[in-house]
């Protein structure tokens, strides 16, 4: 396993946290979890990785719970209560109610770090979780934060791990969706790859590389051992995706 890197113990936060109160819970789990990330021992990341995952869900508790005014979305408090103890209800409920803004964001990556959380928590001690996989699960909940709460929290990421491909896959999804809104293809429609090939908005090498990538980056999310090779592939496809969506 390679050894641990740094990440800044102080966020790199871009509005007044004053102004953010309502975030400040999930920031100090994130110092909290970035404080054990660079110690380097099978404990200091199993207490980061659950770190990261009760930031997470705070976030959504707190995002779910504020009024329409403060987050855009109305949400009934029956429908927050009824989610309150179920950590996939209350995720469902966030995509339910917000998924416009978590572009390049996948529930089903949360939800499979929450159950490796679970195990670490449950079963403790002894276990531990890869290096590639809690700097992953950071990276999302730094993304998580910057979408729900508007603060800047997204330490600097290495040119080719799985933590630095899902920060190039959000940029891709956010980039592409933009170019579709501003043609007005409606992205849920079963004929938009057709009708953006169509409009010369991307070509078909473009849709088949970014199915092989979304391909790759899943499996590599969900798996139990990373696979390198793989990884840079991907690396590599995503910044010459990023560069053709945005010519």
């Amino acid at each position: 396993m390679p050894s641990a890197r740094c990440l800044p113990t102080t966020l790199e936060i871009n509005n007044s946290l004053m102004q953010k109160t309502w975030a400040s819970g999930a920031v100090e789990l994130l110092r909290h979890a970035d404080s054990h990330v660079s110690l380097n021992s099978a404990f200091d990341r199993r207490i980061a990785f659950i770190s990261i995952d009760n930031a997470v869900e705070t976030m959504i508790r707190v995002f779910m719970s504020l009024p329409k005014a403060k987050s855009g979305v109305n949400v009934s408090r029956k429908d927050v209560d009824e989610a309150e103890n179920s950590f996939p209800k209350l995720l469902a409920l966030l995509w339910n109610h917000a998924k416009t803004r978590l572009t390049g964001l996948d529930d089903s990556d949360i939800e499979h770090y929450h159950r490796i959380r679970n195990k670490l928590y449950h079963d403790g001690t002894g276990l531990s979780v890869d290096e590639q996989y809690l700097l992953a699960y950071r990276q999302i909940a730094a993304v998580l934060l910057e979408r729900l709460f508007g603060v800047a929290a997204i330490p600097p990421a290495p040119a080719a791990t799985l933590e630095h491909l899902i920060v190039l896959w959000n940029q891709l999804e956010v980039t592409l969706k933009n170019r579709m809104d501003t043609a007005g293809l409606d992205q849920g429609h079963t004929y938009k790859w057709e009708e953006g090939i169509k409009q010369g908005i991307f070509t078909m090498d473009f849709v088949q590389s970014l199915t092989e990538l979304r391909t790759i980056r899943n499996k590599q999310v969900h798996s139990t051992d990373i696979n390198p090779t793989q990884i840079e592939y991907a690396v590599s496809l995503a910044n010459r995706l990023i560069r053709e969506i945005s010519v």
